[in-house]
């Protein structure tokens, strides 16, 4: 576990808020994403060579907070003979502000968690939207807001309805890291673990840092998720009651999908709920970028697919609710050896191999080129009653069939004759150039090269 802030794959994000530092006119940016995303080390990156002031709000009373920020604001604009002054109130204190920026170089005013001042003060937003229009819009300022709680930051800045509504200059929803950088956190880690990682502690950085190279990847499982001490015992929990307060639905929901059941009915059937009642709830879970709803990647109209079906879209928190929630009893009586017992005996079938296909999508868009010969319009998964296909990729041109195997045994014909037999149920333009690829976890058997089928070795 690391205590040093690491700063991997935000390169664009960095470059927006420099973009954001250059314009001659005042900058508004806000900056949202779940807890332990990297935001707050996005921003200390941006910050550390600028004039700002970084307030970190928590849920003090505000006149705490007001002084707070007070002393960190006359701190840095180093303006002579303030001592001892006192604000009666933020309004006050972001007017002086305005007054007396430093005139040589734009000032960065950055407050994260910006929803807990929102939430004990419900006028805060309000306050902030008309001293940004009388005072601040003019100034060579770059305010940042940063928020963890997604419903608070909509109904407070990014809503219609909310009152810093268009005020921003620019916005940043920051999401979890491609497959791709996790060897920047764990440089140790094989080709095999690291599969292993991203099918269980995902890809959220911080989740990232407490990974301890030194110790086996079943290790790590024991101390840092299954430990009811442990950092990540209770994170999705913690994740999603800063959004809900109902928790009980939506955590069932969750539960059923990790398990397999993807389908609205079936979910609806293991609640006991029909599944017009589940909408709001798939739904509100969609809003917060936890569930994604999936249709087959050829429908002509997605909004009205009836094969639609829904997945928990991070990684950890598709783990989390499949090994860690539902074996919570064991885990309380510190029993992780039935978990792991679990774990040993599923994890390749139900894990693994879904985010083996995850990582094959990702390879693909960074360089299609590479593996299919031409850039898709699209990819993703398909299936109707009776079949289905990992991935499906497309455009004008040519359309790519492809199969990911993540098994220990050579891929053979099989496979391959598999995969053609299920894509002949696909009724596509005949002028579409056909390719099969498969990727696979080991070498192909011999002869399978020799065909029209390509093959790509994990």
């Amino acid at each position: 576990m690391r205590s040093v802030i690491m700063f991997v794959n935000r390169n664009k994000e960095l470059q927006l808020l420099n973009e954001e530092y250059n314009k001659k006119s005042a900058s508004f940016t806000v900056i949202y994403g779940r807890r332990r995303i990297g935001k707050t080390s996005l921003i200390a990156e941006y910050i550390k060579d600028k004039p700002a002031v970084f307030y970190y709000a928590t849920e003090m009373n505000l006149s705490y907070q007001l002084k707070d920020m007070a002393r960190l604001i006359l701190d840095r604009i180093n303006i002579p003979n303030l001592k001892g002054i006192e604000f009666n109130d933020f309004d006050s204190l972001i007017i002086f502000l305005a007054n007396n920026l430093p005139a040589d170089r734009k000032f960065i005013l950055v407050i994260d968690e910006y929803q807990q001042l929102a939430k004990l003060d419900p006028g805060f937003s309000s306050m902030l939207q008309k001293n940004w229009d009388v005072y601040l819009k003019n100034k060579n300022i770059h305010l940042i807001l940063c928020g963890s709680v997604f419903s608070m930051m909509q109904s407070e800045v990014l809503s219609y309805s909310a009152p810093l509504y268009g005020r921003r200059t620019s916005s940043i929803h920051l999401k979890a890291i491609p497959f791709s950088h996790i060897g920047e956190f764990i440089p140790s880690a094989d080709k095999y673990d690291l599969i292993n990682i991203y099918a269980s502690f995902g890809t959220v950085p911080r989740y990232l840092e407490i990974y301890n190279g030194e110790l086996s990847f079943t290790e790590n499982l024991r101390q840092n998720i299954l430990d009811r001490n442990s950092y990540l015992y209770n994170e999705a929990r913690f994740l999603l009651k800063e959004e809900i307060s109902d928790i009980g639905t939506y955590f069932s929901i969750l539960e059923i999908i990790s398990c397999g059941d993807t389908k609205i009915g079936n979910i609806g059937k293991k609640i006991g709920e029909h599944s017009s009642y589940l909408t709001r709830y798939l739904q509100k879970l969609i809003d917060l970028d936890i569930v994604e709803k999936e249709v087959p990647v050829l429908e002509n109209n997605p909004l009205k697919s009836k094969l639609g079906r829904y997945r928990i879209k991070d990684q950890f928190v598709n783990f989390w609710f499949y090994y860690v929630y539902k074996n919570y009893s064991q885990l309380e009586i510190g029993n992780t050896e039935y978990v792991l017992k679990e774990i040993d005996s599923s994890f390749n079938e139900k894990f693994v191999s879904f985010a083996y296909e995850q990582y094959v999508k990702e390879s693909i868009l960074n360089d299609p080129v590479k593996y299919l010969g031409f850039i898709p319009d699209k990819i993703g998964r398909w299936w109707n009653n009776r079949e289905e296909i990992d991935l499906v990729a497309f455009n004008d041109k040519n359309i790519a069939f492809i199969e990911c195997k993540w098994q220990n045994q050579p891929v053979g014909f099989d496979v391959y004759n598999a995969l053609l037999q299920k894509s002949s149920a696909i009724e596509c333009d005949p002028k579409l150039k056909k390719q099969y690829v498969i990727f696979s976890r080991s070498e192909p058997k011999k002869g399978l090269k020799e065909t029209e089928c390509k093959v790509w070795v994990y």
